[in-house]
């Protein structure tokens, strides 16, 4: 069991933590046609902008209430209800997600009250789903406000359940903010390979995956699960979470509608994909497909392959809990011996990991003087501290200085496979002779010899 430490400073220089709202405005995205309303100053849409545009490399359409110095302190809900009627009125979106910052929140901002008195003065916007979610800057971490915006997301628009007659098995699929456009495109492989339709909450894969849009710029998100999927999840046959952040909005569906859920971690491992594979066949009535077969064969062989490199090395972990998780099963499987893991909030499960020591803090308590560190696995800011000196595989947020971070595959059998590549070719760059050079014992240099020959 590692030593799990707080940090308690009241400055941090390398900070890993994100705001809250920055992971709800990232789910938001995974929707279709919907517009993310920050209900705050323009700093606060900014500075959330900046650090999405610069990881996906994508267009952010974020909405903000602008509050100002005057409605900073003499209240801002006039601002949240011109707001909504704006965006309902020019962009007609199918939904509005409202999320706070620590301004608005320490106002004491009420969404519900300005969200009820807007459905009830403005009718004509009815066709617009507005959810509300409350994300200050002061609490959590990206993770946490990505998996609560699902949460609001699944509990907000769910409907009860039709009892129609389904062609196919349905399952709901709640994916953490961890996993990729590439990642959540092949667990839809994997569900297609079994005739099993999945509702994706949310659905980056389509939104965020790079594709060229017909319009110069879309005021709402370009693609992801419609509203009137979510609204259908409560007909699901199963629920599959992956990412133990998002555990308690399967464990709802499950009491609320009776819906079986199923938790695989972030897929990283073999035991994960296995399970996850079996639950499928389970689901379906059907075989495993070849090809599933052949994948496992494949990530079986990469393990071979590499272990001569990647075995009873050193490394360090910085990333949020669910990621943190993921790789560090990676690399136990692998035999890495894991000195660290640095993550954003205490979750459950970190205290199983087979590592040295959980901190719960920052960047600036990444031991880079431990003897034989020989892989970071964390975000750019990670590599502006430890390259070129030790090699940092990139992960996570933010990864600015990389291009297609959302083609980067971690799930899977295909994942592992790539994840373990990528892992033994950073290390083979930095990597020492294998053979040391033989220095005799009965060597000299030719100042010896002269000191030698003046002494005779």
């Amino acid at each position: 069991m590692p030593k799990i430490i707080k940090q308690n400073t009241p400055l941090v220089t390398q900070p890993l933590r994100t705001s809250s709202a920055t992971g709800a405005i990232l789910a938001s995205f995974g929707i279709r046609r919907t517009v993310p309303l920050l209900h705050g100053a323009q700093g606060c849409s900014a500075f959330a902008k900046v650090f999405l545009i610069g990881h996906l490399r994508e267009p952010i359409p974020l909405q903000n209430t602008a509050i100002d110095q005057v409605s900073a302190v003499m209240g801002g809900d006039d601002n949240l209800f011109e707001a909504l009627c704006t965006l309902c009125d020019k962009n007609a979106p199918e939904l509005i997600t409202v999320m706070t910052t620590g301004l608005t929140e320490l106002q004491g901002t009420d969404l519900f009250r300005v969200v009820s008195q807007f459905r009830r003065d403005k009718p004509q916007y009815n066709a617009t789903r507005v959810v509300t979610m409350h994300t200050p800057d002061f609490t959590g971490s990206m993770q946490s406000g990505f998996a609560y915006a699902v949460n609001c997301l699944v509990k907000q628009l769910v409907k009860e359940p039709t009892r129609r007659q389904k062609q196919r098995v349905q399952a709901n699929v709640l994916c953490s903010v961890g996993m990729t456009a590439a990642d959540i495109d092949t667990i839809n492989q994997y569900l297609s390979a079994f005739d099993i339709e999945g509702i994706f909450v949310p659905d980056l894969s389509l939104s965020l995956d790079g594709h060229l849009g017909d319009d110069d710029f879309s005021p709402t998100s370009m693609g992801g699960t419609s509203v009137l999927e979510i609204e259908m999840m409560s007909e699901s046959d199963a629920t599959l979470v992956f990412g133990d952040s998002l555990t308690d909005t399967g464990v709802w569906l499950e009491k609320r509608f009776g819906i079986p859920a199923f938790n695989f971690g972030m897929g990283m491992t073999i035991e994960q994909v296995d399970l996850f594979v079996m639950t499928l066949a389970k689901l379906s009535g059907k075989e495993v497909p070849s090809w599933i077969t052949r994948a496992r064969q494949r990530v079986q062989d990469a393990m071979l392959d590499s272990h001569f490199v990647l075995t009873h090395e050193t490394y360090a972990i910085a990333l949020e809990p669910d990621l943190a998780k993921g790789y560090a099963g990676l690399i136990a499987a692998m035999g890495g011996h894991i000195h660290q893991v640095i993550t954003t909030s205490q979750d459950a499960g970190l205290e199983d990991l087979a590592c040295d020591e959980v901190i719960i803090g920052d960047l600036a308590q990444l031991d880079k003087s431990y003897p034989d560190l020989r892989l970071v696995v964390s975000n750019s800011h990670a590599a502006v501290m430890c390259e070129p000196t030790i090699p940092v595989l990139r992960a996570g947020y933010p990864v600015s200085d990389r291009y297609g971070n959302m083609d980067v595959r971690q799930f899977g059998y295909e994942g592992m496979r790539e994840r373990l590549f990528a892992m033994a070719n950073s290390m083979i760059i930095t990597a020492k002779e294998e053979v040391e050079p033989h220095i005799s014992a009965y060597r000299f240099t030719a100042q010896e010899v002269k000191q030698n020959r003046g002494a005779a």
